[in-house]
């Protein structure tokens, strides 16, 4: 399994074929079918290994909560932006990729990997609201607030290449849009 997962990262937004997924994997493609049933079924499979990720990456967005709110979320961006060069980048690349054409596994990688960040995000936000830190009246808007942008940089910069026509330094964006974030949840 961790080699399927590792192929989906690997390919990052690629849709890759069931023999391709299989040559990565280094099995054939009758083996997959067996275990998996069809393309679907690996795909399924390799986010579902993958969820594990997002539950550690959970449990340790949590533990930020003993920061000031500032260093809590510039210390989780930055790290989501160092992490996306690596195995982060492909996973979201090819939760987007597979989502976007199949609802069922869309499903998926929402509720294992994309969910789980949002949701460690917006407990941060509540125990900032809780603190008398942040205003914050709706905590899964303001993750989404939060998350999206730099999300779209990292998309932008790395899969989709926008770093050779106009390349973005992502700390200064990151620190910009704290700035901004802040200011508008500002108690």
């Amino acid at each position: 399994m961790e080699s399927l997962a590792r192929q989906m990262l690997v390919a990052g937004g690629t849709h890759p074929s069931m023999r391709t997924l299989a040559e990565g994997a280094g099995v054939d493609p009758g083996t997959l079918r067996h275990y998996f049933g069809d393309r679907r079924g690996v795909v399924q499979a390799a986010f579902e290994h993958l969820m594990k990720f997002g539950q550690e990456r959970q449990a340790w967005a949590k533990s930020l909560a003993e920061r000031p709110a500032r260093a809590a979320f510039e210390h989780l961006l930055e790290q989501i932006s160092t992490a996306w060069t690596g195995a982060l980048g492909g996973m979201h690349a090819a939760g987007f990729a597979e989502g976007m054409s199949d609802s069922e596994l869309g499903q998926i990688y929402i509720s294992s990997i994309f969910e789980p960040t949002l949701n460690a995000i917006e407990e941060l936000l509540i125990i900032f609201h809780a603190r008398g830190e942040l205003t914050v009246p709706d905590a899964r808007v303001a993750a989404l607030a939060l998350l999206s942008p730099v999300l779209m940089a990292l998309f932008h910069q790395h899969q989709l290449h926008g770093r050779r026509c106009r390349p973005l330094d992502l700390k200064v964006f990151i620190e910009r849009h704290l700035d901004g974030f802040l200011k508008g949840y500002a108690k």
